[in-house]
């Protein structure tokens, strides 16, 4: 089991250094980003994501800079069920915050663990801190 664990961390960690370096210049320039969050150092922001995670097995990963921010909370929230209803779609919010004026980005990457780390969904968001 802890073996099992430990490639599991091993693969996840992989995915988000790959997908953290995927570009020199800005990481927008091979993937398309999301909207930019604009926020005050020492003000939290949320990044709330479509989450199925009970019933399908995705879950949403995050990779940031740690010097730019910091994770403050990651909830699940289930969305309204309905009878003879396989799985409810929800949502996933993170809550980060801003610790020093910059720019940074912050990947999420949506994807079934055990399957060898491969990535149903990218989403960055840029973050600009003033």
């Amino acid at each position: 089991m802890m073996r099992l664990a430990s490639i599991f961390l091993a693969v996840v960690a992989a995915v988000l250094i790959a997908a953290a370096t995927a570009s020199a210049d800005s990481i927008c320039d091979n993937a398309p980003c999301e909207d930019a969050i604009n926020v005050m150092a020492g003000e939290n922001f949320t990044i709330e994501l479509p989450s199925n995670a009970g019933s399908t097995g995705f879950s949403w990963w995050t990779q940031f800079d740690t010097g730019y921010l910091s994770l403050v909370d990651s909830s699940e929230q289930s969305g309204n069920e309905k009878a003879g209803m396989v799985g409810v779609p929800g949502k996933k919010l993170f809550v980060f915050s801003a610790k020093k004026p910059g720019s940074t980005d912050v990947i999420m990457l949506l994807l079934r663990p055990w399957e060898n780390g491969t990535v149903d969904e990218k989403k960055i968001f840029p973050v600009n801190i003033s």
